[in-house]
């Protein structure tokens, strides 16, 4: 029997670890099952001992977030930081199955801006940053700047996030903190000039229409007094040239400016200004932290933005078959992510994923097949049994056997499902999956 089955038994608490115990225990089964010597010629047989039924353990449904963000509570994380990363968390999950990434990812890169991460929360900036600190401390999170150009200005498109998958394995030094690569910054996440015409910015998500009417008159109203300023000095300019040309000579620098200041003395005086000067009213800025006016952008807002970049759209085939179509790999290292989809929307993404499988292998004619596997291995990780790293590098042998075949001018194996039920009997699965319990791991089915 193969040392893995060993490793799953005394993880379970089922065999000693201890070798010496572990022969014991092997000695005590084989006596108990030896039968015992006839005595006086007469037959001995062996009564079993009476197993009472035991209860099946009850099913705890599995909340992937909470689960990995249960760990960020021995990092010395505020709640409200605790609750942004599990925000960014899911939003990190949604990003790697539009991706289809080659390989398992243990970091997921998005963009999204501060504000509608504030405005989701309804808190400010700052609020968002001070508890960032110790998230980007810990090392399970990273952000910077991401620069794009707006009207041929450069300009902030917004953040560019790193998400780490693993946070626990972070926490205890088995992984890397994560850190925004400089190819992460160079991708062009977002196109402002086209964003800004269509009204797809931040500033349009985050601000009420109310909001938006009076920071656009406080910015005509500067507009006027910088309108005015100029024609004023202009005014004096031509003042100074006319004096020039009549041969006079004109005042420069600090002079001036405290000729200028008389003047303006003399002509309140003139006019008997006695009252005081009224305190111009602080107009709304676009960069200052008020919630007033603004609104909530919601969970579904946020992962439409997340998403905006990876989104390729197609009319015949589906955005993850047509990546199958490509490599084959991201359809099947990305079936760990599965496990951490929430059970109502599983449905479309379990057959989203059966046909970029069914693709990949170039067996659409079984797709029942793959379906029926992706849904068991869902089960088996629901139950405590998990053999979807087994079955997912299996995967990547076989399709890699297959396309090496095919290099080569020859394709032996015609039925790729017959070739995985084979493998999977092979490393002893096959008969572990058909035997798990049968309950629901995704959505209600539709009505027929």
């Amino acid at each position: 029997m193969s040392n893995r089955f060993f490793e799953a038994w005394r993880a379970q608490g089922l065999i000693s670890a201890d070798p010496e115990t572990l022969q014991q225990q092997l000695a005590a089964v084989i006596a108990e099952r030896t039968p015992a010597p006839a005595a006086e010629g007469k037959p001995v047989f062996r009564v079993p001992a009476k197993v009472e039924a035991a209860l099946p353990a009850p099913h705890v449904p599995f909340q992937p977030v909470a689960s990995l963000t249960a760990c960020l509570e021995a990092a010395e994380c505020p709640a409200t930081a605790r609750r942004i990363y599990q925000l960014l968390l899911e939003l990190a999950l949604h990003s790697i199955r539009a991706r289809g990434l080659p390989v398992r990812p243990d970091v997921a890169v998005f963009h999204l801006p501060v504000d509608l991460l504030a405005s989701h929360f309804e808190v400010c900036r700052q609020t968002i940053w001070r508890n960032l600190k110790p998230l980007i401390a810990a090392g399970v999170l990273d952000a910077h700047d991401h620069y794009g150009t707006l009207n041929g200005k450069t300009a902030v498109t917004g953040k560019v996030w790193a998400v780490s998958i693993v946070p626990d394995r972070v926490l205890r030094g088995l992984a890397a903190p994560v850190k925004v690569r400089i190819h992460d910054l160079r991708f062009p996440w977002r196109d402002l000039t086209s964003d800004v015409k269509a009204g797809r910015t931040a500033y349009a998500l985050t601000r009420t229409d109310e909001r938006q009417e009076a920071e656009k008159a406080a910015r005509k109203a500067k507009e006027g007094e910088r309108a005015k300023a100029f024609e004023r000095a202009a005014l004096r300019l031509s003042e100074r040239e006319a004096a020039r040309a009549a041969g006079a000579k004109v005042p420069h620098g600090r002079r001036a400016a405290t000729l200028n200041a008389a003047a303006t003395r003399e002509a309140r005086k003139s006019q008997e200004v006695t009252t005081e000067k009224a305190r111009p009213k602080r107009l709304i800025s676009t960069v200052q932290q008020s919630r007033e006016g603004l609104k909530a952008v919601k969970a579904g807002e946020l992962i439409q933005w997340t998403l905006a970049p990876f989104s390729t759209p197609s009319d015949d085939v589906t955005v993850t078959v047509a990546r199958a179509l490509s490599g084959g790999l991201d359809a099947i290292f990305t079936l760990r992510s599965l496990t951490m989809t929430p059970k109502r929307d599983r449905n479309a993404v379990v057959e989203s994923a059966a046909r970029a499988l069914a693709a990949a292998f170039d067996d659409t004619k079984n797709l029942r097949f793959w379906c029926w596997l992706i849904w068991q291995l869902l089960r088996g990780a629901a139950q405590g049994q998990d053999y979807i790293d087994d079955v997912a590098h299996m995967l990547a042998r076989v399709l890699h056997d297959i396309k090496q075949d095919e290099t080569m001018g020859s394709r032996t194996q015609r039925r790729p499902a017959a070739l995985v039920v084979k493998e999977l009997n092979d490393l002893c699965v096959l008969d572990a999956l058909r035997e798990l319990e049968r309950y629901r791991v995704g959505g209600k089915p539709r009505a027929a």
